[in-house]
């Protein structure tokens, strides 16, 4: 017998319900507002992730040829900061700088993750992004404290997972996922640039390695290069002692302005850490958090780029 129902009303179904199921995943997804802080937020990290690694390494190549300088100018005196006075690198020993590079770099890259996430990034340059994260906390001995293998394992399952066609939804849970299991890790991290590269504040708050070091080096140099200014006889000598006073004032621009910035800079992202938190878990946030945050990378940035334009010149 043949079948003479209408096939209409179950097409109809079928449609009506494709177009529900995608209302709420649809509704699942960030919001615009969502979007706009996590943007912030990661690009703000990158940055200050970036700057301070790059930073680092100029500091340590300054302490090499300020040392350097010194040895030349002055031999080997006795200043009792300096310890070891024919360590080239001073402080700023291969092993040391490894570890805090570690933290910066995975700052950077928990950043750029965050950012693949929101800004619809192609899936390998997301997951590069997430194993540079992983990676670079690897490189900090003290991170494993305060991040497991099973998060570090959910956080690579979940951004694996981006994609397909419900691509909205699966995002932001990764959004969720990798700043939830992230929160304490990223927290450690910005703790450590704090106790680094705090400056102090000439009273109960101790300065931390990094400005004690390029202090340590730079004192004694600019001692030995008023000297040899003073007694130089020549064109020659003076460019000298010149020289060794403008290795000495990069890094004193370096230790007044660019290391505050690095420590104010990881306070607000400490911060803005758990405002973002807040902003993808629930609608119930503030902003301000992150944008202060994104004021003190700014700042930060600016810095180095008229200290870098100035050395250039």
């Amino acid at each position: 017998m043949m079948d003479t129902r209408n096939p209409q009303p179950a097409r109809w179904c079928g449609f009506l319900t494709i177009a529900v199921l995608v209302s709420i995943l649809t509704g699942c997804a960030l919001t615009a507002t969502q979007k706009s802080a996590v943007s912030s937020f990661s690009n703000s990290a990158s940055a200050v992730g970036d700057v301070t690694s790059s930073e680092l390494k100029a500091m340590r190549d300054g302490a090499v040829k300020m040392t350097t300088e010194r040895l030349l100018l002055d031999g080997k005196n006795k200043y009792n900061k300096l310890g070891d006075q024919a360590s080239l690198d001073r402080g700023f020993d291969l092993k040391t700088v490894e570890t805090v590079s570690g933290a910066t770099q995975a700052l950077a890259a928990y950043g750029k993750s965050l950012a693949a996430l929101v800004d619809d990034t192609q899936s390998a340059e997301l997951k590069a992004a997430s194993n540079e994260f992983v990676a670079s906390l690897g490189r900090v001995p003290t991170a494993k404290e305060h991040i497991n293998d099973q998060q570090l394992e959910a956080i690579g399952t979940v951004i694996q997972g981006v994609g397909g066609y419900w691509i909205e939804w699966k995002r932001k849970q990764a959004v969720e996922k990798v700043v939830e299991h992230s929160q304490k890790a990223v927290e450690h991290l910005c703790d450590l640039l704090i106790r680094d590269f705090n400056p102090g504040d000439g009273k109960d708050v101790k300065p931390g390695w990094v400005v004690f070091q390029l202090g340590a080096i730079e004192e004694p140099l600019m001692t030995a290069a008023t000297i040899a200014l003073k007694e130089g006889r020549t064109y020659n000598d003076r460019k000298v002692a010149l020289e060794a006073f403008r290795l000495a004032h990069d890094s004193r621009m370096r230790r007044t302005e660019v290391l505050k910035r690095i420590a104010d800079a990881a306070t607000a992202m400490k911060k803005a850490n758990n405002a973002l938190a807040q902003a993808v878990a629930n609608s119930t946030w503030s902003f301000q958090d992150i944008q202060d945050f994104a004021q003190k990378a700014q700042s930060l940035k600016m810095a180095v780029k008229i200290i870098v334009t100035e050395r250039e010149e």
